[in-house]
């Protein structure tokens, strides 16, 4: 199944928050934080959850947490 990986630019103080969020959307994907010290984190997400993906992104943006996409790319499968 093709998985996509979206990286994010975000504050360091938000990780947490941002994580928070995406478990609340049970089954959608999941966040791996790439650089805590500079607020990159990746959301990875299946194939049929990659438009949801987008709508939480710029739904939290809308919501006052930067979030800004860097990257969106297919999944390599790394860890």
């Amino acid at each position: 199944m093709e998985s996509y990986e979206f990286v994010i630019q975000s504050k360091t103080s938000d990780i947490d928050f941002i994580n928070k969020i995406v478990e609340s959307y049970e089954g959608v994907g999941f966040i791996k934080t790439v650089d805590a010290k500079k607020g990159v984190i990746s959301f990875i997400v299946t194939k049929d959850f990659r438009e949801t993906a987008r709508e939480i992104i710029e739904d939290l943006n809308r919501n006052h947490v930067k979030t800004e996409i860097c990257e969106e790319r297919l999944w390599d499968g790394v860890l």
